[in-house]
């Protein structure tokens, strides 16, 4: 407790509390006594349950299920992206010089995740942690398939051929497949095409004819990798090593979002993986769970329109997660009750003993809730900054909240700004062309006088920035620029990242992409629709708030 607190009560808020972490990684006090479960968590853990990959923004939940899996489940394998080095590929000539001539390497990174993840499972099943564990699995599987089916006999050669050092590290093993693949591949041009440069640079300086036999021969390489002992593999698993249900396995990727390998081929590897996870739904008593964030997603999806490519096989795998209000309440509840009892009194303390019943004519709750995108990130991030303006006191006051707005809402626009910085480097810098501006407002609005006065006021900031909403903006100033275009351009953007809420038509709802909004079409955009500022952003913007009546 504080010294000096002026509480006559059993606690008052001391200067270091707060009820946790905003980023679950961070989040090691609070995340398991204070879990609150949405529903989610019985879906994924459903093994008949189609759900495998969780899909939504920045702090929505998706480590914090993964890390409440990881803690509560038997046999559980974790996997992360970065222990994988699978820059190692992107790196590799060989693979590079077959990428850049045109090669689709698909099967090749199909073949890679498939490999890793089977051999994790088996690793896991049989603890396999050095040679003679290796030799007493291999001789446990022989027995078990001798005679049996010629099939899984092949399945087991493959798995003595590509695997037959399991107690390795995930990369090493990953390191030796890759090498095995890229000695066919240059072995096959090789022969074919003499004194060839196994290069990016040499794939570049190919003949036209050069490069469609480089073409043919990689395809054909590629195409004869071992898919059906793959294939066989899938069948062992799933009648004879993982049939039985009631010994669940599951394997967690987690990471995807973060900087683990070169982007000209993280696509890729992406889809391939979402490609295996769907491959892998035939085993019975094994589920793996990957999670990424919706505008990862659907980068991947964009990247992979290939011929044949067909979007809606993949829309039952995906949990999207959401929160609702009661959520998010039980989410703040649990948490400042942990806070309060953990450090100071045994007595429980609910929110109603904490905050104000009204801010502004609304519930509290509702007036929290507005000011976020629905998700726990933002909910945390928002308490701790009013129990930080609380120190001293036990209740948290409506002037409470609103002092604490004023840092929340600009620490979350940098937020956003850091959320979306690969795409949008600038947007902090665009966003504050909006400052001053009401709530809400038409498209009409911004007119040409208000896009050249507001973006010659943030320019000189845009000096290292520059993206494609500055690019945008640059084109108002160049012949072929259309105004009407770049406004509508500018606006769809913004949206895209939650800045912006559109009311297309006056007998629409507002589409705000945080509650499931679809991306606004220039058609839809018209002169008299509304744009509405997300009120998570009013304080940091300066946004004029017209009272309700």
């Amino acid at each position: 407790m504080t010294k000096g607190c002026s509480c006559k009560e059993t606690f008052c808020f001391s200067t270091h509390d707060d009820i946790g972490a905003a980023a679950a990684e961070d989040d090691t006090a609070f995340l398991g006594p204070c879990y609150v479960d949405t529903g989610d968590l019985d879906v994924l853990l459903n093994l008949e349950n189609s759900k495998r990959v969780i899909v939504g923004r920045t702090g929505a939940g998706k480590s914090a299920l993964m890390s409440h899996i990881l803690n509560t489940e038997e046999n559980v394998i974790s996997l992360s992206p970065h222990s994988l080095s699978l820059n190692y590929i992107a790196n590799n000539n060989v693979i590079g010089f077959f990428e850049e001539a045109g090669v689709s390497l698909s099967v090749f990174y199909a073949l890679l995740w498939r490999h890793i993840l089977v051999v994790e499972l088996l690793k896991a099943k049989f603890h396999i942690t050095n040679e003679n564990a290796q030799k007493d699995y291999t001789r446990h599987i022989r027995k078990l398939l001798y005679k049996r089916d010629k099939n899984k006999e092949m399945a087991v050669d493959y798995l003595e051929q590509w695997g037959n050092k399991f107690w390795l590290t995930t990369e090493q093993r990953m390191h030796e497949l890759t090498q095995k693949i890229e000695s066919n591949l240059s072995s096959s041009v090789g022969s074919e095409i003499p004194g060839i440069d196994l290069s990016v640079e040499g794939a570049r300086n190919l003949s036209e004819e050069q490069k469609v036999q480089v073409i043919h021969i990689g395809k054909k390489v590629v195409s004869e990798i071992q898919i059906r002992e793959l294939e066989n593999i899938v069948s062992v698993l799933g009648e004879d090593i993982f049939y039985d249900t009631q010994q669940r396995y599951y394997i967690l990727i987690d990471g995807l979002d973060e900087e683990w390998v070169d982007v000209r081929i993280k696509y890729s590897l992406i889809k391939s993986l979402i490609d295996s996870v769907r491959r892998l739904k035939k085993i019975p008593a094994v589920k793996i769970l990957i999670a990424m964030r919706q505008d990862l997603l659907e980068k991947v999806i964009h990247s992979s329109r290939d011929l044949g490519f067909q979007e809606e096989k993949y829309e039952s795998l995906y949990l999207r997660l959401g929160w609702s209000i009661p959520h998010l309440k039980e989410l703040i509840d649990k948490r400042v009750s942990y806070l309060v009892t953990r450090q100071y009194t045994s007595t429980p303390v609910s929110w109603d003993d904490i905050f104000p019943a009204r801010v502004d004519k609304q519930t509290t709750i509702d007036y929290l809730c507005e000011r976020t995108f629905y998700r726990p990130r933002d909910m945390i991030a928002f308490v701790n900054e009013c129990v930080h303006q609380a120190v001293g006191n036990n209740k948290i006051t409506a002037h409470t909240i609103k002092r604490a707005e004023e840092k929340y809402s600009y620490d979350r626009l940098q937020s956003l700004a850091t959320e979306w910085q690969i795409i949008y480097p600038e947007l902090f810098e665009v966003a504050q062309m909006f400052y001053g501006m009401k709530a809400s407002f038409k498209v009409s609005d911004l007119t040409v006088q208000w896009f050249e006065e507001r973006y010659l006021e943030v320019l000189d900031n845009l000096t290292d920035k520059k993206g494609p909403l500055a690019n945008l903006l640059d084109t108002l100033y160049s012949a072929s620029g259309n105004f009407n275009s770049v406004r509508n351009s500018l606006i769809r953007d913004l949206h895209v990242t939650g800045l912006l809420g559109i009311k297309p038509g006056p007998s629409s709802t507002v589409n705000w992409t945080h509650k499931g909004g679809r991306p606004i079409s220039q058609g839809q955009l018209k002169p008299s629709s509304l744009i509405f500022v997300h009120p998570m952003f009013y304080r940091a913007l300066g946004i004029v708030v017209v009272n309700k009546t």
